[in-house]
């Protein structure tokens, strides 16, 4: 694995897509086998069921449109970027993972909430709607 690592411009169009259409609620990333690039693997619409059900048994990152209602009835949008690093994630592929995560959130503008999660209870969506909401 190199120090530096490259995000492919798919990404990042991905996330823009996310971002303004309403096709287009979830984007998933991955490492390339040699831990130096970070692809796109998924672009589509899941709900958090699929979501969950999605999560590959390695680590990836996750752009996601959390949608949900207020207290009062109002409906509310929040973009999650999510490291997903399932027990069992051997040290390079978390170092690798971390350094894909850190590069996106520098790249990314227009997420409202990051989330790291290691195993599917930390996505619980009324969790994620708990810190979507503070």
């Amino acid at each position: 694995m190199t120090s530096a690592i490259s995000v492919e411009d798919r990404c990042l169009d991905a996330f823009n897509t996310l971002k303004r259409s309403r096709h287009v609620t979830t984007v998933l990333y991955r490492l390339s086998d040699d831990l130096d690039t970070l692809a796109l693997d998924f672009e589509g619409n899941l709900t958090h069921d699929e979501l969950l059900k999605a999560l590959p048994s390695d680590p990836c990152l996750v752009a996601y449109e959390l949608c949900f209602a207020d207290r009062d009835g109002s409906r509310h949008e929040a973009i999650l970027l999510i490291s997903w690093s399932p027990r069992g994630t051997s040290a390079e592929q978390g170092a690798a993972q971390a350094a894909c995560y850190a590069a996106l959130r520098n790249q990314l503008d227009g997420v409202d909430l990051f989330i790291e999660a290691a195993s599917q209870s930390d996505l619980e969506y009324h969790h994620l709607v708990q810190a979507a909401r503070m």
